[in-house]
């Protein structure tokens, strides 16, 4: 027995959080004005200022355009933002602003995948993404328990470090399977489906449902390391302390399986902004095998430890269908239509759509289909500025 007088641990500093989250925003230049298609949370970098990692960004756009290699450009310049390097690319970080990503070769129309059951794996990963595991591994692919050989094996979250609650975490969520199986994934990998070792790791259990598998965050490689990358604003006070730190990555791990998670991810944040493209007939749209296009809930959580009957990303949709607004992409669009009613309208955010009150609009349009199954499409009405069309009495559908 012993006295200990000791205070009590002081409370947290969560000086350091974020109060408000500023944005990198990627166009596609094929268009006028450049179709907005993903944003990326400037979380603050080792040197204290917000940015993206260039090479990340480079990554995530270059799988959007369906693996094509490109370049970034601040938009409206004709000037590739790039490293002397690629080691060089891997310090270099966009700061928060309107970019757009251009294809290597010229080509102006790229065709986009909306979608993670559009894209396929390249048929060769960056040399850099090498470090996010081990192509040859000999763990056996017919283990009986694999839940908890993951956990025992690693021991600890990847993420944290933490060596209690943890749960088995399926890189290729076990709802992909079918993806799985028609992206070759097992002659890629050297493994028999997603569940095997080289897909899975351990995190703690809140890191994993309600956080990967909402596309909160991803791993990816970092200046020639493993890491957590953080890739949307409800999680601040997490990437304060995690994102861009290094992470514990077993060996047994394919870099593939890491690569298409970082993927699955990447969709899942740009999905809200890259549905209404799917319902213009001049956006070109690499289209979903008819195997993958099923019908899936709006609950996203891929629980690795039940039987894994739960949904993964929503799927993807006939142009016009009302229901391609999850609850969670509702979510996110509430979130970013309260701060327009705190500040400016930024232009890259007009270009894309968007104006105070635009997500009441959306739930709107929603209601009325399910309440009018019989109407096939609402359509977008166009806004008039003030003076324009004067001697029309209503504005146009489109």
């Amino acid at each position: 027995m012993f006295v200990d007088r000791g205070p009590p641990k002081p409370v947290k500093d969560t000086s350091k959080t974020p109060s408000r989250s500023e944005f990198v925003w990627i166009g596609h230049p094929g268009y006028d004005p450049p179709a907005l298609l993903l944003q990326l949370v400037a979380y603050e970098g080792p040197s204290g200022q917000r940015g993206v990692p260039l090479s990340l960004a480079l990554d995530a756009c270059r799988i959007l355009a369906d693996n094509k290699d490109g370049s970034l450009r601040v938009e409206g310049t004709k000037v590739d933002l790039a490293g002397v390097s690629e080691d060089e690319e891997e310090f270099l970080f966009l700061s928060p602003g309107l970019y757009t990503y251009h294809a290597a070769g010229g080509e102006e129309r790229y065709a986009i995948c909306a979608s993670f059951r559009a894209w396929s794996p390249p048929a060769r990963l960056p040399a850099r993404w090498d470090v996010m595991g081990a192509k040859a591994h000999n763990v056996s692919s017919t283990i009986s328990d694999l839940s908890t050989f993951v956990k025992t094996s690693d021991g600890r979250c990847a993420v944290t470090g933490e060596v209690s609650r943890l749960e088995n975490c399926h890189l290729v969520p076990r709802a992909e399977a079918k993806w799985w199986n028609l992206r070759d994934m097992a002659l890629i990998t050297n493994s028999s489906s997603v569940d095997s070792a080289s897909n899975c790791l351990a995190l703690r259990a809140d890191l994993n449902g309600a956080g990967m598998d909402q596309g909160s965050f991803v791993f990816a490689p970092h200046q020639g390391v493993p890491a957590c990358v953080c890739l949307t604003p409800d999680i601040c006070d997490f990437a304060a302390e995690y994102h861009l730190r290094a992470i514990t990555m077993p060996a047994r791990i394919h870099p593939m399986n890491v690569y298409a998670r970082f993927a699955w991810g990447i969709f899942r944040v740009a999905g809200p902004i890259l549905r209404p493209l799917a319902k213009s007939s001049e956006f070109v749209m690499v289209a979903v095998p008819p195997s993958l296009r099923t019908t899936t809930s709006d609950d996203d959580d891929d629980d690795d430890d039940d039987d894994g009957t739960s949904a993964s990303e929503p799927e993807y949709v006939r142009p016009l269908d009302l229901e391609v607004w999850t609850d969670r992409e509702m979510q996110l669009i509430e979130e970013m239509d309260a701060r327009l009613h705190s500040r400016p309208l930024e232009p890259y955010e007009a270009v894309s759509g968007m104006y105070p009150g635009y997500s009441k609009a959306l739930h709107l349009k929603r209601e009325y289909k399910r309440q009018h199954p019989e109407v096939s499409a609402v359509r977008h009405a166009k806004i008039a500025r003030m003076g324009e069309y004067e001697d029309e009495q209503m504005l146009d559908s489109d």
